[in-house]
């Protein structure tokens, strides 16, 4: 995907979307990204997202803006979503006005085997309570832990809700808790975890909020 950000209205938007993909196994998408422009301003952003089993597009996973890059740049995707779930990753560029460039992508790969950089988090497990009982999500994860990292609870309908790391297993494994804050009536919602760090971004399977009532 290549996009001329010269002469597009701010906001305008170009996609590229990946097939379907029903994977057993852990494994890592990587891709190329660019951003470039002659006065060295930002021609825009470029954000990645992951639909799962059909569902709603949501917030990005992964995203940059507000810059150049010093030639082509490689970042993961550690995406623990498996059979017989599946997903599409989606890559979106937006395009800001009067900052005529171009923002790419290119050479997207599913490698069978884990990311280098990007962590995987472990299978999030189902949450059940009653109504008006506190309600909380483990994210467990295997890489290291950066203190740059970010990480958040991603909801289907896309509301994240920031998480804090309350744990380093050990140099190759961490964990983060977050209380999920409306559990006032009875539902079934669906929440994931999601991390951002220097290599990539991880995302983990969507796990059940159930909420009965007394």
């Amino acid at each position: 995907m290549m996009v001329n950000s010269s002469g597009r209205a701010s906001g305008q938007k170009a996609h590229l979307l990946l097939p379907t993909l029903k994977e057993n196994d852990t494994h890592c998408i990587d891709f190329h990204y660019y951003l470039s422009s002659r006065d060295r301003s930002s021609p825009g952003s470029l954000n990645v997202y992951v639909k799962v089993n059909g569902g709603p597009q949501g917030n990005p996973i992964w995203n940059v803006s507000g810059l150049v890059t010093e030639g082509w740049v490689k970042a993961e995707l550690a995406i623990s979503t498996f059979w017989p779930h599946f997903y599409q990753v989606i890559f979106e560029s937006v395009s800001l006005k009067g900052h005529p460039g171009y923002i790419a992508v290119d050479e997207v790969r599913v490698l069978a085997h884990p990311c280098r950089k990007a962590p995987h988090f472990l299978r999030l497990q189902n949450v059940e309570v009653n109504v008006g009982q506190n309600a909380t999500f483990q994210c467990i994860a295997g890489g290291k832990w950066s203190q740059h990292d970010k990480l958040w609870l991603q909801q289907w309908n896309g509301r994240d809700t920031a998480l804090m790391v309350t744990r380093v297993v050990n140099h190759r494994r961490f964990s983060a808790t977050v209380s999920v804050a409306d559990t006032s009536q009875r539902s079934i919602s669906k929440y994931r975890c999601v991390i951002r760090s220097d290599g990539g971004s991880g995302v983990s399977n969507y796990a059940e909020l159930i909420v009965k009532g007394k």
